[in-house]
């Protein structure tokens, strides 16, 4: 039988009953993914549709800005897809099935930042100013950005632990 290693808990501001281990860190961070990427999802196809029924509004800018609005979509469906993966290998304490996860949010960051610029500079070309729909879009994108950062952190430090070792399971019952 080995020995097994247990996570300590961090207790926040004297909290007793707030415990903040890494594997709800971890949780956390799969639930924030998934609802943000819900929200995003939601909101960047309302902007689609709308844009959509209305193509002479945005004049020859129309395809760039749909083409963008399209892949932060596509990467926020993906994102939904792979954070349930996450919540499973948290539970199963895989690296495997963490790893996806981990790469994709980085990348699809980058990848959501161009996409953002990218529309809104093309809507800049034709209002002639950033308007305020471009003001909310970038507020929101910054700060999911930095919550996606601390999302990362939190599933870094369960990744981390794992590979080293710690487990959060119970310990097995042996009888003798």
């Amino acid at each position: 039988m080995g020995l097994r290693r247990v996570s300590p808990v961090m207790r926040v501001g004297g909290w007793g009953w707030f415990r903040l281990d890494a594997r709800h860190a971890a949780l956390s961070a799969a639930i924030y993914t998934m609802c943000s990427s819900v929200l995003v999802t939601l909101m960047y196809g309302w902007r689609l549709v709308m844009n959509g029924r209305h193509p002479h509004y945005l004049q020859d800018v129309y395809y760039g800005v749909q083409i963008s609005y399209t892949s932060t979509v596509c990467t926020h469906v993906t994102l939904i897809v792979l954070s349930s993966f996450l919540v499973i290998g948290i539970y199963k304490e895989r690296c495997g099935m963490v790893t996806p996860w981990v790469v994709a949010n980085i990348t699809f960051m980058a990848l959501e930042a161009v996409c953002c610029m990218y529309s809104n500079v093309l809507r800049d070309h034709i209002n002639k100013k950033f308007d305020t729909m471009c003001k909310a879009e970038m507020t929101f994108f910054v700060t999911r950005l930095f919550l996606n950062i601390l999302a990362l952190w939190g599933v870094m430090r369960f990744y981390r632990n794992i590979r080293s070792g710690l487990t959060y399971k119970d310990p097995e019952a042996i009888e003798l």
